[in-house]
């Protein structure tokens, strides 16, 4: 029987804007990292799954198509504030605008899984749809006040291109002798790189 690997949290989440997703094609941009995301939850069908900092879960390899998705951010640069859709960053005199009409958009989400023996889990969804972002408030520990957090909310789809799969999963190889994964390279393009098929 195949050992089953437990996972504890995620380590940051990765955005690619999708720029085709159509019967001929898909092509995705380099992804844009979401450092400080603190939660997400997949709600398929039939139950709720949360992912959070300290949960010992096991990987689940299922049907995603139609999961609603909700991601909370602690923090977001005002760069990335303007890309959602929330405003417009002008970098000359440093000051944002909030407008706070997010723009409907495809994405690709990654992110990296971490497991008890240490061994992560790469993974890439490729057609997720954004369809909803707001504010929410959370305590800090000890006497701080509540700060805000925004919350991004979206459902995973299949791309439209009939041969290409839903999404792709990599896991890291034990080290070798000099302590490098043999697969760390390829597993971090999954995570930041942009993706176009057909392949060339």
């Amino acid at each position: 029987m195949a050992k089953r690997r437990a996972i504890i949290g995620f380590k940051g989440i990765a955005l690619s804007e999708v720029t085709q997703n159509d019967i001929l094609g898909y092509k995705s941009a380099a992804a844009a990292s979401l450092p400080f995301a603190g939660q997400m939850n997949r709600t398929p069908k039939e139950k709720s799954q949360d992912v959070y900092y300290d949960d010992d879960l096991y990987a689940r390899i299922r049907e995603v198509s139609g999961e609603d998705v909700e991601i909370r951010l602690g923090e977001v640069s005002l760069e990335q504030l303007e890309e959602l859709g929330l405003g417009a960053f002008d970098e000359t005199t440093g000051r944002f605008e909030g407008a706070f009409s997010p723009k409907p958009g495809t994405y690709s989400l990654r992110c990296v899984t971490g497991t008890v023996d240490k061994l992560p889990y790469y993974w890439n969804w490729r057609v997720f749809e954004l369809d909803g972002i707001r504010f929410d408030n959370f305590a800090t520990k000890g006497d701080s006040i509540a700060v805000c957090e925004i919350i991004i909310t979206g459902v995973f789809k299949n791309p439209r291109m009939a041969t290409l799969m839903p999404y792709v999963l990599m896991r890291l190889n034990a080290p070798g002798g000099d302590g490098v994964s043999d697969n760390e390279a390829d597993c971090q393009k999954l995570l930041t790189d942009g993706e176009t098929f057909p392949t060339v």
